[in-house]
């Protein structure tokens, strides 16, 4: 006798929902403190670059769903996997909001490293479990081989992409707004990689 597909809420519960969630709410209460603290919207950015990290997130605990249910079909998976692909960067990228680290009126410098610090560590973590379901679904249809060389490949490409969002000030869902414009500068890219350091 088949054992029954394990319910939403357990397979949430598997890929880090309840430490994820905690996290951010920890984050998003320290933000409101700074900000009542200092009466200005100077790291306000914060809350929305927390909400894009949660994006890819999502979409992987929507296929990790449809894996275990065994609804992985390709013609499911694929546009979510190329979401999730083009949003991927966005949870590494609150690491390098530690651009903004300086020393500002009124609120100690410590108090702004711990904050930073709090939403880069959780946008690293729903990176890395998101990275994790596609992983485990490649390794369990292809292999451990095959799986972590999508981990490798996948990793560069969010390095080049966390590159254009904050050096070349693109958005992710350009992808969508301006296609071709996007696809120029990456093609720039390509034919003068020395150029854009």
């Amino acid at each position: 006798m088949s054992r029954p597909p394990p319910s939403f809420l357990s397979v949430l519960g598997r890929h880090g929902l309840l430490p994820a969630t905690l996290c951010s709410l920890l984050a998003v209460n320290l933000l409101a403190v700074r900000l009542d603290w200092s009466e200005r919207a100077s790291f306000a950015f914060l809350a929305w670059n927390l909400f894009l990290a949660w994006a890819p997130y999502t979409l992987a605990l929507l296929a990790r769903v449809l894996m275990v249910r065994g609804l992985d079909r390709p013609w499911r998976m694929a546009p979510l996997a190329l979401g999730w692909l083009a949003l991927f960067p966005n949870a590494p990228y609150l690491v390098t909001d530690f651009i903004h680290l300086r020393q500002r009126p009124v609120v100690p410098l410590w108090f702004d490293v711990a904050l930073l610090a709090l939403f880069a560590a959780t946008g690293w973590m729903l990176g890395l479990l998101s990275l994790e379901v596609w992983k485990r679904w490649l390794e369990e249809r292809w292999g451990r081989t095959a799986a972590w060389a999508f981990v490798a490949i996948t990793s560069l490409l969010c390095g080049y992409g966390i590159y254009l969002g904050r050096v070349e000030r693109w958005n992710s869902w350009d992808v969508l707004a301006r296609p071709e414009r996007l696809i120029v500068a990456m093609a720039a890219h390509v034919r003068e990689p020395l150029a854009h350091p």
